[in-house]
């Protein structure tokens, strides 16, 4: 029988502040155990079928990280014997004695097991299977005549333009993001001139990536064992290929149709071995680094061997030039809001550190159709008195990008949106208890914004791409204001939506639900036009409040919403992005705002066969829309 491992990871070394998410496979040298968990079973082996594989998952932070181990037909030179067991089917148009394969009798097993490379100390972890993506018997003959029931492998290898497409048997290593960043991974390749592919899943095709780490035989001048930077492994890389090429141009003894020869021949090698590490047939200790976008799969594998897989981490935010290249990476807070029970007082405490002021709650729920099992709840009954107070440097990190994004979802249930016409969802001064003083920043929930930071920012119709601005809670006085446009109450249906606030110096845009509604330009240097103080002075900006302590005086009640999956960061985010946000967050969001399709949560057994929206049957682990009994629901 099959055996799936799927299990979740802790973190097993401290977060950076670029919100790094981090894993390593040996820990004290023993196996992670994610790992043990499978090579426990038989000294390494996981219980195999003739499909046979074994499936260890790794989640950390945004990461998802799968490592997959498969099986190739048990060892033996002729396919008919004994141990092999295959049953041919059809030939193979266009290849002579060559067939399909309708089944395989005896396998490989499938086994995960810790190595080092004891010379450098290289630890790391490796399972059974070469990744191939397809497999024919080939009749063997013996002194030029066929034998009948005997044959050889044909292996199908991976080509980087993905029209083999990907491979069915082991080894190989999934990964994938809830966000767009780069991972570096820690492998060991067997042989360098074995292909080393990164591969895009949705397309099927190799990606570049940048490797970097200890070539074997490349030391330096002591002979010791030289890590070398991704620089200096192309470099290597470059030496391999056209070194004959770059002796002869520089001895000069070569006529110009032999040098443009010999060029061309190393022109040529490039192409084919332009996914080799380094100067070929040498094992490689180091580091792969590509960049993957949110939500999106990338394979690892050597076309026609096993990689070691040693850990890994992942940069949110980063592309990975940026982090070969040491650039300071962004900074990121997010926060669901999940708390803990302090050991020492009994409390409930979060894990971002932020503190309820007032009557709110920090709210958690399993209860069926809940879309946020975390959030934190409000309180609006008084005036500026209830908020949610969170770390004081969350805008403090902008003084380099000059750009900033604020995110979170947001519900009014069990409330009425316009009692609460200016009710803020943030506001940020530099001390409790500083009204109608600077600095002060806000953000309404009827869609406005005022900066009050080293120069002021009304964000008035003036300013705005549409010449009104758009109003999503409507007072009164403002229904025939030339300068506003009522667009609805966003929040009246009380489900969760996606409120977004995005600044740059000239530049300031509010999205509902991932859909721009207010955007307002300005030249950043005039009166009333300044937004650089939100940036340059952002850290005076201390005390930061979620859902109340209204801007200035304003005698408006704290708003009594519920707020989940807030983020801040100091670069600003594209259209795609918070979309692609929304839907790791939430998959299936866009159906759930525009109907009244009911939800449960995964695990939830539900009566009748379950399918998506493909008409394809699924488990009760699946998430997104699904169709049961007739009936349309969200599962989250």
């Amino acid at each position: 029988m099959k055996k799936i491992y799927t299990l979740i990871a802790m973190a097993l070394c401290t977060m950076t502040a670029s919100a790094q998410d981090v894993y390593n496979a040996i820990v004290d040298g023993k196996l992670a155990p994610e790992f043990a968990a499978v090579a426990s079973e038989s000294g390494g082996v996981a219980n195999n079928t003739a499909d046979g594989k074994s499936i260890v998952t790794i989640k950390v932070g945004k990461a998802t990280v799968t490592g997959v181990g498969g099986t190739t037909p048990a060892n033996d030179t002729e396919i008919g014997g004994a141990a092999q067991q295959i049953t041919i089917g059809a030939p193979v148009e266009g290849k002579e004695n060559t067939y399909y394969i309708e089944s395989v009798g005896a396998w490989n097993d499938v086994s995960w097991g810790m190595k080092n490379q004891g010379d450098i100390d290289f630890w790391y972890i490796t399972g059974t299977g070469n990744p191939y993506v397809g497999m024919y018997a080939v009749q063997n003959s013996k002194d030029g005549v066929l034998v009948d029931n005997s044959y050889k492998a044909d292996y199908v290898y991976y080509e980087p333009d993905g029209s083999k497409g990907l491979p069915l048997t082991g080894l190989y290593y999934k990964f994938t993001a809830t966000a767009r960043g780069a991972f570096k991974v820690k492998v060991w390749a067997n042989k360098g001139n074995r292909k080393t592919f990164v591969v895009n899943a949705k397309d099927m095709k190799a990606q570049k990536l940048y490797a970097s780490g200890y070539i074997n035989g490349v030391n330096d001048e002591n002979g010791k064992k030289k890590m070398l930077s991704v620089e200096q492994v192309d470099s290597v890389h470059h030496v391999y290929i056209y070194g004959s090429y770059d002796n002869a141009v520089a001895a000069g003894e070569k006529t110009a149709e032999e040098l443009a020869q010999m060029k061309a021949d190393a022109d040529a090698m490039a192409v084919e071995r332009q996914y080799v590490i380094g100067n070929g047939n040498q094992n490689f200790w180091g580091w792969l680094t590509f960049d993957i976008e949110a939500g999106e799969e990338y394979w690892v594998f050597q076309h026609s061997s096993q990689i070691g897989f040693g850990g890994f981490e992942f940069h949110e935010g980063m592309t990975a030039e940026e982090l070969i290249n040491g650039i300071e990476p962004p900074f990121i807070y997010t926060t669901n809001f999940s708390t803990y029970e302090d050991s020492e007082t009994g409390e409930r405490k979060t894990w971002k550190g932020e503190s309820i002021v007032g009557n709110g709650q920090f709210a958690s729920t399993e209860e069926e159709g809940a879309i946020f099992g975390d959030y934190f709840q409000n309180d609006g009954s008084a005036v500026r008195t209830s908020y949610c107070l969170l770390p004081e440097d969350v805008l403090a990190h902008s003084a380099k990008t000059h750009e900033l994004t604020i995110a979170f979802w947001v519900s009014a249930e069990g409330f009425t949106p316009n009692q609460y016409t200016y009710a803020p969802f943030l506001t940020a001064y530099a001390q409790k208890n500083s009204p109608n003083s600077s600095p002060m920043f806000a953000l309404q929930s009827r869609g406005f914004a005022q900066v009050n930071c080293s120069g002021w920012c009304d964000f008035t119709a003036a300013y705005n791409a549409s010449g009104k601005n758009n109003v999503y809670n409507q007072n009164a006085w403002e229904a025939n204001d030339a300068a506003h446009n009522f667009a609805g109450n966003w929040l009246e249906d009380q489900k969760w939506h996606y409120y977004t606030a995005v600044f740059t110096d000239t530049n300031a845009k509010i999205f509902l639900d991932g859909e721009v509604k207010n955007e307002w330009n300005v030249d950043g240097v005039s009166e009333g036009q300044i937004i650089s103080g939100l940036f340059t002075n952002g850290a005076d900006l201390k005390y930061v409040c979620l859902g109340g302590n209204q801007a200035w005086d304003w005698n408006d009640n704290d708003a009594p919403f519920r707020f989940a999956r807030l983020l801040i960061k100091n670069n600003k985010m594209t259209q795609g992005e918070i979309k692609a946000q929304m839907l790791a967050d939430f998959p299936g969001y866009e159906e759930y705002l525009a109907s009244n399709i009911e939800t449960v949560r995964t695990g939830i057994t539900m009566n009748g066969a379950t399918y998506n929206l493909a008409g394809q049957r699924v488990g009760e682990s699946y998430k997104g829309i699904v169709i049961t009994n007739g009936k349309k629901m969200i599962r989250k």
